[in-house]
């Protein structure tokens, strides 16, 4: 299992700034300081597209309500 952060806005944000903070996000991520710092916490930094985003959100949420299922957690 692992785990994953990731930046979500209110929906009907213009695309314009969705764009702007993706990029501006993804060149943080990109910085040598950033990324040391994330390696000695033990973590992968890497950045992705609103989409992939919202693909990698889909396919988790798919697969840990299988697992839910399967395991017969009540639902609450």
């Amino acid at each position: 299992m692992t785990s994953w952060n990731g930046v979500a806005a209110r929906k009907g944000v213009p695309p314009e700034v969705v764009a702007t903070l993706n990029a501006a996000i993804n060149r943080a991520l990109s910085l040598s300081d950033l990324q040391e710092k994330a390696r000695g916490l033990g973590m992968q930094a890497r950045g992705s597209t609103p989409q992939e985003m919202g693909e990698r959100l889909a396919s988790d949420v798919a697969k840990w309500r299988d697992v839910i299922d399967k395991a017969g957690v009540p639902k609450q």
